[in-house]
């Protein structure tokens, strides 16, 4: 049968029934407590394609139940099922990369009426069956929740190449689930044995034809407006259970082949690692510049779109002299350089070109993945090699002369003293200085054929400076004022340490700042 749509799945314990003797419904609980057996009309109504957003379920294992609560509360990674038709098996053994944070919400109150058989199986359909011999019996069921929280797992529907463990049989990962409590009755809803209180694991409730059906789990008196780390200890019954359908080896090659990324930019393949900042981070698939953006291109934007000109001084906190030198480098207005990249330009610039282009700038984890290859995991852009005049431009035995030359009055400026040693990245000459068309080091081109990822100039992307901790993952970009500075990438020209040009490398920078050592690529929503 072909796996659902990601739906939204609602769970609750089984009851435990009492039973009678002497009368007509001796037999009910026995009755109740045993599966129907399903006929092909039950399957076919299993599969009905009425789309609902949020799904019921009441008939979970209570054993399945309560393992899965373990696994979320205090796993590192992601639960997966089989969910097909009117079933769903908790896979033990096969898991996804991610894990589940809890958010508590202003409780809600949620109700039901089923009056048909239909309304069953399209909000209930795990154990649809079960409640429609007692649907029947009553003529309708309620059904009354509150939520007070809800698990968050990861967001996009998995590849089954991210899975672990043994997963032949997994169709679905399990996203998200919303906790609370609640009651299942026969809308006459007699009165209960045992009231002492809301269920715990299947105890304190009974049934028969003149008292009624109940099913429930939580105390709705617990549900208060609680903001902990975690639900209420009375109000935690896991309520619905949020799927995504694994994506299949072939699914995954036809909507990559069905991409399209503009001309010069290269697509992406997401996936999920632990990033230099931030841990755990999912990455969905984006297009992304193979060169940095040049001084033609934005003079294009500049000449007919909203870029404002390029400067022709650099703007960063320095002495004097050193922004005299860096200003001598802005590339904005030299001719000869229209093939460089663009540089001595802000943030804001930046982002006007990129959205101009029908783009924007790349997240930092989006430039690191990609610097990386993917799950290739790479040091350097290029692979292990370690940097060389063939691979990078970097502030080799050609940049330390030129500064010494270009700069002297960096120099200790005493005729007794020797003039100072500049770093130097390695103890050659890559033949530049200052920037280098893009793409010049093809030895150093990235996965997709993307150029300059370590060198020639440090890239802006999206992210600013402002981080938080949630749970046990770090995110970059969220929450806080906005101190104005952001996150750039990948080493310049005047790098001078292997730590630059590693696809680890980060810098923070004001979003004002216009360095010669500074530019820019665009990303694109393919």
């Amino acid at each position: 049968m072909t796996a659902p749509r990601p739906a939204a799945l609602a769970f609750g314990f089984a009851v435990l029934l009492s039973s009678g003797t002497g009368c007509r419904n001796a037999n009910l609980a026995s009755a109740m407590a045993q599966t129907p057996t399903y006929e092909p009309e039950g399957q076919t109504r299993c599969g009905v394609a009425r789309s609902h957003a949020r799904p019921l379920i009441i008939e979970w294992p209570a054993h399945d139940r309560s393992e899965l609560e373990t696994l979320v509360a205090e796993g590192e990674r992601m639960v997966a099922v089989r969910y097909a038709g009117c079933e769903m098996e908790l896979l033990r053994g096969c898991t996804a990369a991610g894990s589940y944070r809890y958010q508590g919400v202003q409780p809600k109150r949620e109700d039901y009426v089923f009056k048909r058989a239909d309304d069953l199986y399209a909000k209930i359909p795990l154990g649809a069956a079960n409640l429609e011999a007692e649907l029947e019996r009553h003529g309708a069921l309620t059904l009354g929740m509150t939520v007070v929280g809800r698990w968050q797992g990861g967001h996009g529907r998995p590849a089954r190449v991210d899975l672990r463990g043994d997963c032949e049989r997994a169709t679905h990962v399990i996203s998200g689930l919303s906790v609370g409590a609640f009651r299942l009755s026969s809308e006459a809803g007699a009165e209960i044995r045992g009231e002492v209180g809301w269920m715990n694991a299947g105890g304190g409730a009974g049934s028969s034809a003149a008292r009624g059906l109940v099913r429930s789990d939580g105390d709705l008196g617990a549900c208060g407006d609680d903001r902990g780390d975690g639900p209420p200890n009375r109000c935690r019954a896991l309520l619905r259970v949020e799927v995504e359908a694994i994506r299949e080896p072939a699914e995954v090659a036809a909507a990559r082949a069905r991409q399209v990324c503009p001309r010069d930019a290269a697509l992406v393949e997401g996936g999920r690692f632990r990033a230099s900042v931030g841990g755990q981070v999912e990455v969905a698939d984006f297009c992304l510049d193979r060169e940095e953006v040049r001084v033609a291109d934005y003079a294009a934007c500049a000449a007919k779109g909203p870029c404002s000109e390029a400067a022709t001084s650099a703007r960063f906190k320095t002495s004097a002299a050193e922004l005299e030198w860096a200003s001598a480098q802005c590339n904005g207005d030299r001719s000869g350089k229209r093939r460089h990249p663009i540089n001595c330009i802000s943030w804001n610039q930046a982002a006007a070109y990129c959205q101009w282009a029908g783009g924007r700038l790349p997240t930092e984890v989006e430039w690191e993945w990609a610097a990386r290859g993917g799950e290739q995991e790479r040091t350097y852009a290029w692979g292990e090699q370690e940097p060389g005049p063939r691979l990078v431009n970097a502030c080799g035995e050609e940049c330390a002369r030129a500064r010494a030359r270009l700069q002297p009055e960096l120099k200790h400026g005493l005729k007794d003293m020797p003039p100072p040693t500049w770093l130097k990245l390695h103890n050659k000459s890559d033949g530049v200085v200052g920037t280098a068309r893009v793409g010049s080091f093809a030895g150093g081109r990235g996965r997709g054929q993307v150029a300059d990822l370590a060198g020639n100039v440090w890239e802006w992307t999206a992210s600013s400076e402002i981080s938080y901790q949630t749970g046990e993952e770090q995110h970059i970009g969220w929450g806080g004022p906005d101190t104005g500075r952001r996150a750039t990438r990948g080493g310049g020209f005047l790098s001078t340490d292997d730590a630059d040009v590693r696809t680890t490398a980060r810098r923070l920078r004001d979003l004002k700042d216009r360095r010669p050592d500074l530019g820019f690529r665009c990303a694109y929503d393919p």
